[in-house]
């Protein structure tokens, strides 16, 4: 196979796994209420008082109880939360996430179309002097 090849598979497995990463979620760094959570109706991170981090996609409110919502094989289950075991609630930062993810991509896509265009197509470009790939 030809080494020029081998690089561009090199670079677009790299490429698919940062696909991967678009899924990141960014918290805001002030703690909110359930109540505000559950009407925002967005990503939350609540913490109990003993340090432990669960996350839902949604917080909502039935009979008086506050329940976060996780999906599992395309179905939501409900989980009771604890008031009095709170620590913290944390809701999804929309445009920090937005932006993490814009930065995780578009940093290496940048810097592979640079590696990539610096390449002599025509010949061989030897990235490790002595060694064979």
């Amino acid at each position: 196979m030809n080494p020029n090849r081998k690089r561009l598979n090199a670079i677009a497995i790299f490429l698919t796994t940062l696909l991967l990463f678009q899924s990141c979620v960014v918290y805001h760094k002030t703690p909110t209420t359930l109540e505000k959570a559950s009407t925002e109706r967005i990503n939350t991170k609540v913490t109990n008082s003993s340090g432990e981090n669960v996350k839902y996609k949604y917080i909502t409110y039935e009979n008086g109880i506050f329940f976060g919502v996780t999906l599992k094989s395309g179905q939501s289950i409900k989980t009771p939360i604890d008031q009095n075991d709170l620590a913290q609630v944390l809701t999804k930062n929309k445009s920090g996430s937005t932006w993490a993810t814009i930065t995780t991509i578009a940093i290496p896509v940048i810097a592979t179309v640079i590696i990539v265009s610096t390449l002599p197509w025509g010949g061989s470009w030897d990235l490790f002097p002595g060694e064979e790939l």
